[in-house]
């Protein structure tokens, strides 16, 4: 991310989505906390209506080459109702030397039709994605690794698709999403996983800020816990192949800062030769009661 703050374009494109909806007029009157919860990479069923809820993050990531660089994301997500959430994203690239770049958007849509905490009844995850540079800042990881000719990358239209296995228990969450992707331009559909669980750790006595409260008790908790993703293949070629993959394992901790502050951080350890490693912060923001 640059020194100043988040890319400019950036800015105006978040302020843009604050202001389209605001427009909207949100007729449920409800919001959702992210439903990431504390995760970065691993959605959970979670859908408690109450407030709209912004993410700014960054992630500086290094490639097994060495270098540096640095992605930006934002995220403004709305619970309609407890059965559906969607959310706008906005990604961008910081590289040491180079301009802030906007790499694209992102929209999404979680649908929860059973209102069940049990791990094995789902709910379901679509995504569309256009991005003009290769994004920086990743959610999930599918399919192979693939070599990119320097100057031949073209923008790119995609659908993401996930099932979303979660279920909350007295000392935190345990979930698993298995993704699917696929370029609109043509090509295979490509395979990833994510998974994770959190612990449920001191109460910090802040209510309020639900995003960080598993258990419902109205006070918020730090919470402790592991991710690991990774790419599982393509059509044709599903599976394990660590020498042309990538993997991870991600621990983090989520801390409420007040009623509608949190900071998620987290470090993501590249298990395979092709990996990268990440170090990850996101402030997670109450916007407050959409009217």
């Amino acid at each position: 991310m640059a020194r100043a703050g988040l890319p400019r374009s950036l800015r105006l494109h978040l302020l843009f989505a604050l202001a389209v909806s605001s427009s909207l007029g949100l007729v449920s009157g409800t919001a959702a906390w992210a439903g990431s919860g504390p995760y970065f990479d691993t959605y959970t069923h979670g859908m408690e209506v109450g407030e709209l809820e912004l993410e700014l993050g960054v992630d500086a990531v290094r490639s097994p080459q060495g270098g540096w660089i640095y992605g930006q994301v934002a995220e403004l997500e709305h619970g309609f109702n407890p059965h559906f959430a969607s959310s706008l994203y906005l990604l961008g690239t910081w590289e040491p030397g180079d301009s802030p770049r906007l790499d694209g958007f992102k929209l999404q849509g979680r649908v929860r039709p059973w209102l069940v905490n049990s791990f094995f009844v789902p709910v379901f995850y679509l995504e569309y994605e256009q991005f003009h540079h290769p994004e920086t800042y990743r959610e999930v990881v599918v399919g192979s690794l693939e070599e990119e000719a320097e100057g031949s990358f073209s923008t790119e239209h995609e659908v993401e698709g996930r099932l979303i296995f979660s279920q909350n228990f007295d000392w935190g969450n345990l979930s698993l999403n298995l993704a699917g992707e696929k370029n609109l331009d043509g090509g295979k559909i490509a395979f990833g996983y994510t998974a994770g669980f959190f612990l449920k750790g001191p109460n910090r006595m802040i209510p309020g800020a639900a995003a960080f409260d598993p258990d419902g008790d109205g006070d918020s908790h730090v919470l402790y816990g592991l991710e690991v993703f990774g790419g599982i293949g393509e059509q044709g070629d599903f599976g394990f192949h660590a020498s042309r993959q990538e993997h991870y394992a991600q621990p983090f901790v989520a801390v409420p800062l007040s009623a509608r502050l949190a900071l998620k951080t987290g470090v993501a350890i590249g298990l395979t030769s092709g990996a990268d490693d990440l170090i990850r912060a996101l402030l997670v923001v109450r916007l407050g009661r959409a009217q």
